[in-house]
């Protein structure tokens, strides 16, 4: 069967979202499924793909790779209407996969089918994220609004998250990221000499971008509360967003000192900084999403911190220590249990593995696309148009 996936969006990035879809493409390959991938043309780095790529002509030309709306990224979503259509004539797909809001609505627009539509994140919870400036209840109207337009058309429907699925709606499939269980992370000496890391040092790692849905500020918070019983303790932080706020933050704390900042740009400066660091603190100020995050930590042998809310929904009470929301403290109280039991960490390590192993392998992301694709009650997409080459699957 040949399935077309559908990203408004930069790819490949480091970010968690190309992240979570290069893995499903990965794993319909593994799957023996004919996936092909349509997004814009703009990405971080090449890589080889065992998937075909179509992409999305760069005009008008948006660099950012940063998420979020703009309106660059508005005009290329309408242009990617047509693209959508001249693409399902290339290759007949039995199915179309769009990945987040923008996706789905530029293939409901194409007018083919049958559209599913997969959730990354809840639209009226992220967009006043991006529009701080604007009345929180206006946006996420609007975000209600264009999710309701999608649900109503999509011949069905899923989010890459339990609680995602929970608040979206009863109609919503959850949908297993897959994820490799066994990424490698460089040796710790090496790697913290790569990073000018001291090897004595109590090490923290935060990977990921500085956007406020983050809940990054917490982690400064956390490490001032970590140092009272570990003074020598860092914070390493990889990320490929502007890192002035975090920087601000650190020096009115007294904490520039501990701090190590460093590019995330390649995998192979992912497995840098997981081989460099004793843990990693998960944050999450919004729900929504899943992060990417700790599922690459989990992979590469890294024990894990994480509020509840981080955790998506997922089980993994036994994989990673869960703290409660907002609360610095109880993050700072996490890493001291990691830093002090003998043995804990590698404890975490290895059920996170075997829960990565059992969760998210391709068999369970393929389980649920199956599902997705032929479930009962599906609703039937918008009938084609003339040209639209798509058909319903039987």
């Amino acid at each position: 069967m040949t399935v077309l996936h559908v990203g408004c969006l930069p790819f490949p990035t480091h970010q968690g979202t190309q992240g979570a879809i290069a893995a499903m493409m990965e794993a319909s390959t593994e799957l023996s499924i004919d996936a092909h991938l349509l997004t814009y043309a703009g990405r971080a780095h090449e890589t080889a793909m065992r998937y075909p790529i179509h992409r999305l002509g760069n005009w008008p030309r948006v660099e950012s790779l940063r998420s979020g709306p703009s309106l660059g990224k508005l005009a290329l979503d309408v242009r990617m209407v047509r693209r959508i259509r001249t693409v399902c004539r290339e290759i007949g797909p039995r199915a179309i996969v769009a990945h987040h809001i923008e996706a789905a609505l530029a293939a409901i627009a194409a007018r083919v089918r049958p559209v599913y539509y997969v959730a990354h994140t809840a639209l009226a919870l992220e967009l006043p994220v991006y529009f701080p400036a604007v009345a929180e209840r206006p946006t996420s109207t609007a975000g209600l609004v264009l999710e309701r337009v999608v649900r109503r058309h999509a011949a069905g429907v899923a989010a890459i998250a339990p609680l995602l699925a929970r608040t979206l709606g009863p109609d919503f499939h959850y949908l297993p990221v897959p994820w490799p269980h066994d990424k490698g992370a460089e040796p710790r000496s090496p790697a913290r000499r790569n990073l000018g890391v001291p090897e004595y040092a109590p090490v923290a790692l935060y990977a990921g971008n500085l956007d406020r849905y983050q809940g990054w500020e917490d982690l400064i918070a956390a490490l001032e509360v970590l140092r009272e019983a570990h003074p020598n303790a860092r914070l390493l932080v990889a990320t490929e967003s502007a890192p002035t706020p975090l920087i601000e933050r650190a020096r009115t704390a007294g904490l520039v000192d501990a701090l190590r900042l460093t590019r995330l740009d390649s995998d192979a400066m992912r497995a840098r900084v997981h081989g460099a660091a004793d843990f990693a603190w998960v944050p999450r100020r919004t729900p929504g999403g899943l992060p990417i995050k700790m599922l690459d930590a989990f992979a590469r042998g890294l024990p894990v911190v994480a509020p509840r809310r981080a955790t998506a929904g997922l089980s993994v009470d036994h994989a990673c220590i869960v703290v409660p929301d907002d609360d610095p403290s109880a993050l700072a109280a996490g890493a001291h249990r990691l830093l002090s039991a003998e043995n804990l960490a590698g404890e975490y390590a290895r059920a996170a593995r075997r829960y990565l192993a059992s969760e998210h392998g391709p068999e369970a992301f393929g389980v649920a696309m199956q599902a997705l694709t032929r479930s009962v009650g599906a609703k039937p997409g918008r009938p084609p148009s003339r040209d639209a080459a798509v058909r319903r699957a039987p």
